[in-house]
């Protein structure tokens, strides 16, 4: 079982925060490898830091009844919101191309699913040992022996680290994650070799209905607390509107 907490020297750093640090860093160092150019490098850290602020804000806007008592928790780096952060980046990626300038749609292209899957890998595994995003437990005697949901079964901890067989709502997600990005990575290279693309929009678009649309089919199998509207979940209709969004991103020029 991983470890919620790792040491780097002196230093004890939750697995989640490490692991999300280590893919922004390897992203950043891929950019730099492949253009030299420095520009980039801050095109990456504008990207990085909208996504930072807005899946903070997200999270507290989401849990504002605990932070309303706990007003010095609020710039707390424990706890993010992914569909803040993934507005948050899309926002950022979106100042880097048109006002920045930092960023080519070309380069966007390569490195849009290589920071998607790596990232979103990153935040899914640092969840296990966190109880962030745990699955529903999953029994034989109710659900059966034979069932996907205890062939599945994984026995990870949630919220409260207490364990039992759940759905592995981690690891389902950055499989989805991992095989959406590395489509659209082999895709875009087969269409570099016949025509290049002038606009950006399809891949921003790709990377935001993939995870709205994965997530959106998880959030069934979840087991954490959410608000409940009209019998979806509130990350449900944020999945919604992250579809819609993809939908009218994919008309930009």
């Amino acid at each position: 079982m991983l470890s919620q907490f790792i040491s780097v020297g002196p230093f004890a750093l939750n697995l989640y925060t490490a692991l999300i640090a280590a893919a922004v860093l390897a992203t950043s160092a891929w950019a730099w490898r492949h253009t030299r150019d420095g520009r980039v490098i801050m095109g990456v850290c504008v990207v990085a830091l909208f996504a930072l602020a807005f899946g903070r804000i997200g999270y507290v806007a989401l849990h504002w009844e605990y932070f309303r008592e706990h007003t010095h928790e609020l710039f707390s780096s424990a706890g993010l919101s992914e569909h803040g952060a993934v507005g948050g980046g899309t926002i950022g990626l979106i100042l880097a191309l048109r006002v920045v300038r930092c960023m080519s749609p070309a380069f966007v292209r390569q490195w849009l699913p290589l920071a998607l899957s790596l990232v979103g890998i990153a935040a899914s595994i640092g969840c296990i040992p966190n109880g962030c995003a745990y699955g529903r437990e999953v029994f034989w005697q109710t659900d059966g022996e034979s069932s996907p949901a205890w062939l599945l079964r994984a026995d990870w901890p949630d919220a409260y680290s207490i364990h039992n067989p759940r759905w592995p709502t981690q690891a389902l997600m950055a499989s989805w994650l991992a095989a959406t990005g590395a489509s659209w990575a082999v895709w875009t290279g087969l269409r570099a070799n016949r025509r290049g693309c002038r606009s950006v929009s399809p891949a921003i678009s790709f990377a935001i209905l993939c995870f709205a649309a994965g997530d959106f089919l998880i959030q069934f199998l979840r087991g954490d607390p959410a608000p409940m509207l009209a019998g979806l979940r509130i990350y449900q209709w944020l999945d919604l509107g992250g579809l819609a969004s993809a939908a009218m991103i994919q008309r930009l020029p």
